[in-house]
């Protein structure tokens, strides 16, 4: 890929919203990405991460194994999302694993390079931080969500705050991520349809 497309990449991201062209020019030169075909492992529990990962294409989701060695998902990302940055960032082992559930492509910055980058821009680090906060805060959100809330509600929720994900996985992904299974996501997804709160479209189901 040449570097001009990863310039324009660069520019689409949030988490580097401040940085003018020449600044966003200087990571370009030291940022490389990587393509993966579905089912691919990104990283697995354990490694560590020599390079700032951000999802620019796909849907990757992010899991760990329990005690009986079942595979539990801790949620899916898309589009623009930071992958383990706070390991990264912190250079300790990765909590978790990551597999592509799609074809799909990560814009990797050498970690040494990025931060000798940061050092020098701080605007950039309250970003990173507002990024660790947001992902903070949807913790206690779905903490609190999974523990109060009943099976209808949880499908409801997740239409409403997660319209584009909910394209991108099929239904059993997104019983994982509920905690319930297949049927079960089925059936309160019909009693929403029943009681007008999502419809059906060409493209999924969205909340009304």
């Amino acid at each position: 890929m040449q570097k001009q497309t990863i310039l324009d990449i660069l520019k689409q991201i949030k988490l580097f919203a401040t940085l003018d062209d020449k600044e966003l020019g200087e990571l370009a030169g030291v940022a490389h990405i990587s393509d993966y075909p579905k089912d691919s492992l990104v990283f697995t529990q354990g490694e560590m991460s020599q390079n700032l990962m951000i999802l620019i294409d796909g849907v990757v989701s992010i899991y760990k194994h329990d005690s009986k060695g079942n595979e539990v998902v801790i949620g899916y990302f898309n589009r623009y999302a930071l992958l383990a940055e706070a390991a990264t960032l912190r250079k300790t082992p990765l909590p978790s694993s990551a597999r592509f559930q799609t074809d799909g492509s990560i814009l990797k910055i050498p970690l040494d390079d990025f931060e000798s980058f940061l050092l020098s821009h701080p605007g950039l680090a309250y970003q990173i931080i507002h990024s660790l906060l947001e992902k903070i805060e949807l913790l206690q959100q779905n903490i609190h969500f999974n523990l109060a809330a009943t099976s209808k509600e949880k499908v409801l929720n997740f239409y409403q705050k997660n319209p584009k994900l909910a394209l991108d996985l099929k239904q059993y992904e997104i019983a994982s991520i509920l905690g319930m299974t297949a049927e079960t996501l089925s059936r309160n997804i019909a009693k929403l349809l029943k009681e007008e709160k999502l419809v059906q479209t060409a493209a999924g189901y969205k909340v009304v």
